[in-house]
């Protein structure tokens, strides 16, 4: 059999597997660069190789070729070949996606000017392919606040500021890297530099100075080195001042000393001070903090919670053990935020999914902190403070217990008595969350199952029973019906929430600007909102995009003028792009009230509940009447 160029083989089955209908000769010849001929002859061989496992590509006289599938493993083994090369990072990548990575690393690595023709050549395609590439290389490379440099007759460059370019090598380097251990592959990608020794460098150092790091933070801290050391010999230096306000303490400043003595002597180059302050910052930044030198950690995290509790009405402040872990978890992140560090978190999309109020709660604390450094805060980094949230919201549920605030207005001895009977009588079922007077609590109003007060309350939110201070037996039944019927987890029906009058289908030409207008003009036309409230959603949005996952999106505003709490919903049969990235099928547009805050952990539930079950929204995105819809989330509550 005649001998096919294996990259190219792949790239040609990975065009008409991706297409999935009949491609030109001359159109398959364009994207590889190629002749027509040559596409004639490639598939001929190739069609001998895909036969041994049933697959085809079919030729049409004068309408082109057709891969035909029987067999989804061989032809994906095809496309990608030998999985393990596939994650290797020098080895040519076949896919689309990953050519422009590779592209970024080839740029990095030549740190000179390097001509379209042989990025082209490396990569087995035409030019024009790689100039296609070229506006995605741009949009990624300016995240990392670099450009793009071309200069006549000597080809293209990264250019910018060296620390940048560092962030951007690790970024494009370590999301490749999932193993703790030095592979091969990586250490083929630094093939002048013996990753073994730094590696003996940095774990002799953390020992000695007892820095507590993970096994994947001990990895990275290994491949940043790695990336200096590499700089350093082209003559590469972090810029002095660059890395100015540090925060670090002095086991880390010994420890980073320690790791650049034993490389200059192992690699026989010397470092600048800039680069021990490189060194430096990953370390710090990497610490598994067990204490925090002084008290800003802690004003940091009291204004954060402080803020969910006005905001949301969610009062965590009196969480010792929140307040602790996440001071010490402020600590690293404040020099990775300082100096916008790469940070990967793999639980994100998670967390949006299935914990939507944590991650928004995150969010809200994310303003406070960016207010407070004065610098923008990664969704990475929020989505670790959302971890530290959800475990302090679980914890707010005791044992399956009802929780109660208690409302007294008549003096601190009777609240007294009141709260020592309703535990005594209440011991096994009811939470004694807060006790406050009437006004506390109409200032604040902490997310509760219901209240039990001694004074009627106007204007309430949240179910109350009325009781004397002395607890009568009518009053121990009035509570035990309040109790008997929590037995719902949501304190609202469906329909109270959810109206037609707020249900729409989007039409095929609508986008997220169009449903996004519609949806906050019902509500300001039912009087449900202010013309406040769309300017907010679209603030909200430019945060993160509210897409959690599985065709679910929920836009809402930061704050907003609301007079009663309310759900819009659109269905979008056909899908419309909401982040770039995924498309949403069905959006649930957020108006809570501003006094109704405590029921937004039940309508967050309720969402959760809907994107965590793709059954469910199966159903829901192809609705097409509100009654309908009403049926299939009522349905979903019964069965809870």
């Amino acid at each position: 059999m005649q001998k096919l160029q294996m990259p190219r083989w792949r790239e040609l089955v990975q065009q008409l597997y991706l297409k999935m209908d009949f491609m030109s000769g001359d159109e398959l010849a364009d994207r590889l660069g190629v002749s027509a001929r040559t596409i004639r002859s490639d598939i001929r061989i190739i069609n001998e190789v895909l036969a041994q496992d049933g697959n085809g590509i079919e030729s049409v006289r004068g309408v082109g070729y057709l891969l035909h599938v029987k067999n989804e493993a061989a032809i994906r083994e095809v496309i990608l070949g030998d999985h393990h090369a596939h994650a290797n990072l020098t080895i040519v990548p076949m896919l689309a996606e990953k050519r422009v990575d590779y592209i970024i690393r080839l740029l990095l690595l030549q740190n000179d000017y390097v001509k379209i023709d042989e990025i082209a050549d490396e990569l087995y395609v035409s030019k024009s392919t790689i100039n296609a590439e070229m506006v995605d290389v741009k949009k990624k490379l300016a995240e990392c606040k670099l450009v793009l440099e071309k200069r006549p007759g000597y080809g293209i460059r990264i250019s910018g500021d060296e620390l940048n370019i560092r962030f951007c090598f690790s970024k494009y380097l370590l999301t490749e890297s999932a193993d703790v251990l030095i592979s091969e592959s990586e250490q083929a990608f630094f093939a002048e530099i013996d990753l073994q020794r730094i590696e003996q460098a940095v774990t002799e150092s953390i020992q000695t100075y007892k820095i507590q790091m993970t096994d994947m933070a001990v990895k990275n801290l290994i491949i940043h080195i790695a990336i200096a050391v590499s700089r350093v010999q082209e003559n590469c230096y972090i810029a002095t001042g660059d890395l100015e306000n540090i925060e670090f303490n002095m086991q880390e400043l010994r420890a980073a000393q320690n790791i650049l003595r034993l490389i200059e002597v192992g690699e026989g180059i010397h470092f600048p001070e800039s680069e021990l302050s490189y060194i430096l910052l990953h370390l710090s930044a990497k610490h598994i903090a067990k204490d925090y030198d002084d008290y800003r950690e802690l004003i940091l995290v009291n204004k954060m919670l402080e803020h969910l509790r006005e905001q949301f009405a969610i009062d965590l402040t009196g969480d010792s053990r929140l307040l602790n872990n996440l001071a010490l978890h402020l600590k690293p992140a404040i020099n990775r935020i300082k100096f916008n560090m790469n940070i990967d978190n793999p639980y994100l999309s998670d967390l949006k999914q299935n914990y939507p109020l944590a991650f928004e709660l995150a969010l809200a604390a994310k303003n406070i902190l960016e207010a407070e450094l004065h610098t923008a805060v990664s969704e990475a980094e929020a989505g670790y403070i959302a971890i530290h949230l959800l475990y302090a919201l679980d914890g707010l549920v005791l044992d399956g217990k009802k929780r109660v605030i208690v409302v007294c207005a008549s003096g601190l001895g009777t609240a007294q008595l009141l709260q020592t009977k309703l535990r005594r009588t209440f011991a096994e079922r009811m939470d004694i969350i807060a006790v406050q007077s009437l006004q506390e609590y109409g200032r604040h109003q902490v997310a509760c199952d219901f209240v039990v007060s001694t004074v009627p309350i106007s204007d309430h939110v949240q179910e109350y029973v009325q009781v004397s201070p002395f607890l009568s037996p009518a009053d121990i039944r009035n509570i035990e019906e309040m109790l008997a019927s929590g037995a719902s987890r949501l304190p609202f029906r469906p329909e109270e929430v959810f109206s037609e009058k707020l249900f729409l289908v989007a039409e095929d030409d609508w986008d997220k600007q169009t449903i996004i207008a519609r949806m906050a003009e019902q509500l300001e036309r039912e009087g449900i909102c202010a013309e406040d409230y769309l300017a907010s959603v679209w603030e909200r949005e430019l945060i993160v995009p509210t897409y959690l996952g599985n065709g679910l999106a929920v836009p809402h505003p930061i704050k907003a003028d609301v007079k009663r709490t309310a759900i819009a919903v659109c269905v979008a049969k056909e899908g419309v792009m909401w982040n770039g990235e995924e498309e949403a099928r069905l959006i649930f547009m957020l108006a809570v009230r501003n006094k109704e805050q405590a029921q937004l952990a039940a309508i967050y539930e309720l969402i959760s509940d809907i994107a965590e079950q793709p059954k469910v929204m199966r159903l829901l995105r192809d609705v097409t009447d509100f009654s309908t819809f009403l049926r299939i989330v009522g349905d979903l509550q019964d069965t809870k």
